[in-house]
């Protein structure tokens, strides 16, 4: 396959298609599909700042090879440039830049930017922009998607090669079948119809997601939260302090207002829990970590730390009095503060010695973390000493903003960092769920919205395309076809029957729920009577033009650019047997059988033609009472094939003498009033047949107007002139020399040589063998005692009996010799030719073609009655030799006879 593909594309094409459909490169790109669409939030979820680095070489990763393979399939694939799955392709590539550690801070926006710091809009922004890209995300599902589509493509592609069409399962009842499977090759008009469908479902998916993310107003806009309230009361008492340094009641007041802060947005309450069944802050997902001044001078902050530090006397009285008023539910407050590790306590006594600058270089922070150095046992596997070691969506900062200046802020104020770890991590196991429902809801939607189209246009047209195409391909496989929707159509019955049979109590309820009712008989949709005409259609076809006319009808079918029909196209030289047969006495019989002639030969046809299609041969022609047969030469068939064709044409006429004279319906012809008056009490259908081997033209006989598909050569001259001869040697069946040639030497064996004659169409002389059979030894075989009522289904299972023992006959155990000896209709007719007879005959005819007339007409006159009956040959020898010659052999004379059309008595 490679090299053929290599031959007719450019190689890099072929090479980039290679890559593209490999199982290798699909598994690699659809890992990276689910890694793209879940490893952002695993990383929320499952690791810390540091592993960022890890999580982005990935993504650049999956961006290389995402624009890899689109760069690919724009060479390998026609119609993918500009294609919906390359949009598609591209789109989900794009939004892998929107995972990058750095791309998302700067959408996030930096916190110490201070221009929006009326009402925290940046904050707000930030986070509706988050909202934004987990939406955004999500086109990658279509890749996914595609991933699996063409799977599922591909997986349909290799079933339909494995397909079987032509197994024999009659037993339909005993099967728990599907109606039909859907194997055909993917339509045009399925493909974009598909493609149009899922599109439509995609984009109002996201559309709707998008929207609900995006347009609505966000729920901090409703009220201020504890943390805005309370870094406003911080800052209102460290501004009066900051201007009275020295009072003491000012600075308590500052001191137990941070206390309250730290403590209600107590950070170890996570692992603590709440005690006395009251609230605390573990049932939120953010808790403060840090605190301090914020700056542009590393001064100012520097003398607004000494300020802002609180002593290490006030913490412990604090607790203390925490201590004391959380013991009992009687007194405690209604909210639970919690307690806090004694290592932190000193944290927040110590002076303010943690210095956490951004990496830009232009703010400075100094102030304390909670959660500065490693505690295990309380929850801190992670210590984060600044706000920088959280990620951006994993922290939040609080600062006042009333009655503060934006100058005042810029040059200092006090902070608050938040947290939201917890929450983040919820909402990543959130984006998870949203992930799969989309990637399932994608899916489903698609199938249930393709689903009728499916079922009702594109499956029928799918298969009506699979029927034509088989049709192109092999014009006489029609009535496979025919037979396959058959066997689709009884298996589908089967299992309507099956289910009714097996309907159990809760049947009713399952329908109930499936909204299913009982249905009743439903009318054919339009479709369905569409696909049975083509198959019809297609078996006239099959049946009207035969194998001469299988060029035409595929030659016609193929070009589907026109709808103009040409039929008149050029004949094909072909090798074959030809065969030519004719009914005896037919103008009597026509004369006297009138209008039930046709029902007359039509019973002769279904013998003759049937033999001749178990023995692999085509009926070409029929004229009234001549059928013409051929056995053709196929291409790449050896001298081992051809030598068994030409002895199945031999086995199939003596087959077809033996049925015709055997038959109980064409016996009924031998008691009819009128036969006997015309041809006498002894009357009966017989046939007549010759068989000749050479080329022929195989094509259209015709004008526009009207066209037969026939034969035409001097060799089919010669076989019906073989037949016609006969009449001549009174026999049933003449085989040419061109036949007996190429027989096996077993079949050859049971052939009698009786002349040398030379025949209008050929320029040599050729011999003329016999097929020795007294038809007059048969008898009838009796009717059936019982009517058997033909209807589809045995006709459906005759055929494929008939089919499996054709087929048997190319099996190299199959020995046509055998065959014909084992026959007993074959073996009756030969009882009567002996050894004694055909030695005697031979030396006859040896001594009539080598000039020696009167030797031959003593051992010819034997001969003639030494059967019990005329001998035909030997009589017809004796007549030539008679007249005009009185069995004196002409001085000419070279063993040769002149047959001419074979018209002569």
């Amino acid at each position: 396959d490679t090299k053929r593909l290599v031959k007719h594309v450019p190689k890099y094409v072929a090479w980039s298609r290679l890559v593209v459909e490999s199982t290798l490169f699909t598994a690699l790109t659809t890992l990276l599909t689910v890694y793209a669409l879940t490893g952002d939030d695993i990383r929320l979820m499952a690791t810390n700042e540091p592993a960022d680095i890890v999580f982005d070489g990935l993504t650049l990763s999956c961006l290389a090879i995402f624009t890899f393979e689109v760069v690919l399939c724009i060479i390998a694939k026609d119609d993918y440039f500009m294609s919906f799955f390359m949009v598609l392709d591209v789109s989900s590539t794009i939004t892998l830049v929107l995972d990058l550690t750095l791309v998302n801070d700067l959408i996030l926006g930096d916190e110490e930017q201070l221009s929006n710091v009326r009402g925290s809009r940046t904050a707000k922004i930030g986070a509706r922009m988050t909202r934004i890209i987990r939406v955004m995300r999500l086109v990658r599902i279509l890749k996914l998607y595609k991933a699996i589509y063409e799977a599922n493509q591909a997986k349909k592609r290799r079933a339909a090669r494995k397909a079987n069409p032509g197994e024999d399962e009659d037993d339909w009842d005993d099967l728990d079948v599907g109606v039909r499977t859907k194997l055909n090759k993917e339509s045009l008009v399925g493909k974009k119809l598909s493609e149009l469908t899922t599109r439509r479902v995609i984009c109002l998916v996201l559309t709707m997601m998008l929207l609900h993310k995006v347009v609505r107003i966000d729920p901090s806009q409703q009220l201020p939260t504890s943390a805005t309230y309370g870094v406003d009361v911080v800052n209102q008492a460290f501004v009066q302090l900051d201007a009275n340094p020295t009072n003491e009641s000012l600075r308590l007041g500052y001191e137990h207002s941070v206390l309250q802060y730290l403590y209600y947005h107590n950070w170890f309450s996570q692992q603590q829990g709440c005690p006395l069944d009251l609230p605390c802050a573990a049932v939120y997902d953010s808790q403060a970590f840090w605190f301090g001044i914020v700056s542009n001078s590393e001064v100012v902050a520097a003398q607004k730390a000494e300020i802002a530090r609180i002593r290490p006397s006030t913490v412990t009285a604090w607790v203390a009095s925490v201590k004391e008023v959380e013991t009992d539910v009687n007194t405690a407050w209604l909210f639970n503060y919690g307690t806090v590790p004694p290592s932190v306590e000193a944290v927040i006594g110590s002076p303010f010695s943690l210095h956490c600058n951004t990496r830009s270089g232009t703010t400075f922070r100094l102030g304390f973390s909670l959660i500065g150095k490693e505690l295990p046992e309380l929850g801190v596997a992670y210590p984060v000493p600044c706000p920088e070691d959280l990620r951006r969506p994993e922290r939040i900062k609080y600062f006042a903003n009333i009655l503060t200046d934006e100058t005042d802020l810029r040059a200092w104020h006090l902070a608050f960092y938040f947290d939201t770890r917890p929450f983040v991590y919820w909402e990543s196991v959130f984006s998870l769920m949203v992930t799969a429902y989309i990637c399932v809801s994608l899916c489903a939607a698609s199938i249930v919205f393709a689903g009728d189209a499916n079922r009702l246009v594109l499956h029928p047209v799918e298969n009506m395309i699979a029927k034509v195409e088989t049709i192109r391909d092999n014009p006489l496989a029609a009535m496979k076809v025919a037979d396959e929707e058959f066997k689709i159509e009884e298996m589908t019955r089967a299992k309507t029957r099956k289910l009714e049979a097996n309907k159990g109590p809760f049947q009713f309820l399952r329908e109930i729920m499936m909204c299913k009712g009982k249905e009743g008989p439903a009318e054919l949709m339009e479709t369905v009577i569409l696909e049975k005409t083509i198959i019809k259609l297609g078996s006239l076809l099959a049946l009207g033009f035969g194998q001469a006319g299988a060029s035409i009808i595929e030659h016609n079918m193929n070009g589907v650019d026109s709808a103009c029909v040409d039929a008149m196209i050029e004949g094909i030289r072909v090798e074959c047997i030809i065969g030519a047969t004719r009914i005896r006495d037919f103008g009597t019989a026509t004369e006297v059988l009138q209008s039930k002639v046709m029902t007359f030969v039509n019973q002769i046809a279904e013998i003759v033609h049937g033999v001749i299609d178990e023995f692999h041969g085509y009926a070409s022609k029929n004229n009234g009472d001549f059928f013409l047969m051929i056995w053709r030469k196929t291409a790449g068939m050896d001298a081992t094939k051809l030598s068994k064709l030409a002895d199945m044409s031999m086995l199939a006429f003596t087959r077809i003498l033996g049925a015709v004279h055997r038959s109980p319906v064409l016996a009924g012809y031998r008691g009819h009033p009128g036969l006997q008056q015309r041809l006498g009490k002894n009357c009966r259908v017989h046939l007549s047949s010759g068989l000749h081997y050479g080329w022929a033209i195989e094509g259209a006989v015709g004008s526009e107007f009207k066209i037969d598909a026939s034969y035409l050569s001097p060799n089919v001259s010669i076989a019906e002139t073989v037949e016609r001869a006969t009449k001549i040697y009174g026999v049933s069946i003449l085989v040419a020399e061109s036949v007996v040639n190429i027989c096996s030497p077993a079949v050859a064996a049971k052939c009698r040589l009786i002349d040398r004659v030379i025949i209008t169409g050929s320029v040599t002389p050729m011999e003329l063998y016999v097929v020795d059979l007294d038809y007059m030894s048969l008898t009838v075989v009796p009717p059936p005692a019982m009517h058997i009522n033909w209807t589809s289904r045995q006709r459906f299972r005759v055929r494929q009996f008939l089919e499996a023992e054709k087929n048997m006959k190319w099996h190299e155990d199959a020995k046509m010799v055998s065959l014909f000896n084992e026959n007993p209709e074959i073996a009756a007719m030969r009882f009567r030719y002996t050894l004694e007879f055909i030695y005697v005959f031979n030396m006859g005819y040896q001594n009539y073609s080598q000039g020696e007339w009167q030797v031959a007409q003593r051992l010819l006159t034997r001969t003639r009655t030494m059967l019990g009956v005329v001998d035909g040959p030997s009589l017809a020898l004796l007549r030539f030799m008679e007249h005009p010659y009185q069995f004196e052999a002409p001085e000419s004379w070279h063993g040769v006879r002149e047959l001419g059309h074979a018209n002569s008595q």
